[in-house]
Parts: structure tokens; C-alpha cells; sequence
């Protein structure tokens, strides 16, 4: 019986340990020598050594053995709508009959979803500014939790960044009367860098104070007359 529990045991850790090599070899954006890219970019290789051809082999996780063979396009480059999450297996091999095959490099790469941002204008007097609050679709939420943002302000095809707007919602400071066009910047922070920014604009209207009333008391209708007794 001892023995029984004992052998449960023991394939019980050896599944456990296996689960979490498998999972601890899945990529991420911290796995090291990573390449990031963003949603919707090609992987272009460098031209293949003269006389050569590069093979590309494809795995989700970490391994030596990686049976996927990847189509390049042009014999350099992995469209943008093949790219995905995990290990490419680079390696050379002579157009030669009877060429050997070099040894394969690893190449790990993760693909960052685009951010959706988007804030609500919200129109205001000009004496009495109103935020302006941002959103933010963060599809690769709980992986990457940390994000950047910058506002600016946009004439034609300039934008100015707004100095110390570096939060996800922006009250203007110092308005001017008229319509502004305010951009809304955000990206991932990975290990201290930016990547893959989107961007949303809106026009906020700014209105002037009202002048201050300048009636007399003789247009005011409703008070009381003298009276002679």
C-alpha cells in the first residue's frame, strides 16, 4: 500500500514539474532576447549568406527539436499576418545537392496587441477648464499592466507634447477661447522602454466668459413707483 502511494506520489510531482517547464518556456515580453513587434509588422531577415537559403521553423515554447516549417516570403521575411507569439529556429543550408544544414539559432518573439485609447471631449468655459478622461483597451492586460501616456496638442500635421500631461486623464491649463485639438498618446512600458504608441484625437471647444451685465435701473421693470400722500 505504501508503495502504491509512494508511485502516485512521484508521477504527480513529475506532472507538476513538466507543467511548469512547459509553461516557465512559453514567451513573454520580459523572456530574455526577445523581440518585441507590434500587431500588424513583418519579420524581415537579413539576405541569406551567397549560394544559401534560410530555413525557418516555428514552436510556441523552447525547444531543440521544432517540427514547423515557417513559408518566407521573398526568402527573408515572415508576413506580418503569420508572425506570432514564440521561438523561431533560424538555420542555413547551401542550394547545393547534398548540403549539409547549419546549426538552427533561436530567435524568441512576442507580438503586442494594439492599445485602443480614446477619451471623452468635454467641451468648457474657458474660465472654468474641465478634464478631459481618457480609456484605454489594454488587450494585453494582466500580462502588461503598465502603460504610458502623453497629451499633445494638434495644428495641422504638429504636435506639441503638453508638459507634465503624462497621466491617463488631462485638465487644460491656460486655455485659449476657440476649438483645440487634443491627442491622447499611450504605449507599453517593458523594462523601462516604450512600444507599439496609439493614439486618439477630439476637438474640445473652449468658450469666452460671458461679458458682465450692464443694465440700468430703468430697464428693470417691476419695481416700485414713488408715491405722493
Amino acid at each position: 500500500m505504501n508503495s502504491t502511494i509512494k508511485k502516485s506520489l512521484f508521477v504527480i510531482a513529475l506532472l507538476l514539474i513538466c507543467n511548469f517547464l512547459r509553461v516557465s518556456a512559453q514567451i513573454t515580453p520580459t523572456t530574455t532576447g526577445v523581440n518585441l513587434f507590434c500587431k500588424g509588422s513583418d519579420l524581415t531577415l537579413p539576405a541569406p549568406p551567397a549560394g544559401s537559403n534560410w530555413i525557418v521553423r516555428f514552436s510556441a515554447s523552447s525547444t531543440t527539436t521544432p517540427s514547423t516549417v515557417i513559408t518566407l516570403v521573398s526568402g527573408n521575411q515572415i508576413a506580418a499576418a503569420n508572425l506570432q507569439n514564440g521561438y523561431y529556429y533560424l538555420s542555413s543550408k547551401s542550394t547545393t545537392a547534398g548540403s549539409c544544414e547549419s546549426d538552427m539559432q533561436e530567435i524568441p518573439v512576442y507580438v503586442l496587441k494594439p492599445l485602443v485609447p480614446d477619451f471623452a471631449a468635454a467641451n468648457f468655459c474657458v474660465e472654468t477648464p474641465i478634464a478631459q478622461l481618457g480609456s484605454i483597451t489594454n488587450p494585453e492586460d494582466p500580462t502588461i499592466t503598465t502603460l504610458a501616456y502623453q497629451w499633445y496638442t494638434v495644428v495641422g500635421s504638429t504636435e506639441t507634447a503638453i508638459t507634465g500631461a503624462t497621466q491617463k486623464d488631462y485638465t487644460p491649463v491656460s486655455p485659449t477661447v476657440g476649438i483645440t485639438k487634443y491627442r491622447l498618446k499611450v504605449g507599453y512600458v517593458i523594462n523601462g522602454n516604450k512600444y507599439c504608441a496609439q493614439t486618439v484625437d477630439h476637438d474640445v471647444t473652449v468658450t469666452a466668459k460671458p461679458t458682465k451685465p450692464t443694465i440700468t435701473p430703468a430697464q428693470i421693470s417691476g419695481t416700485a413707483s414713488a408715491v405722493t400722500f
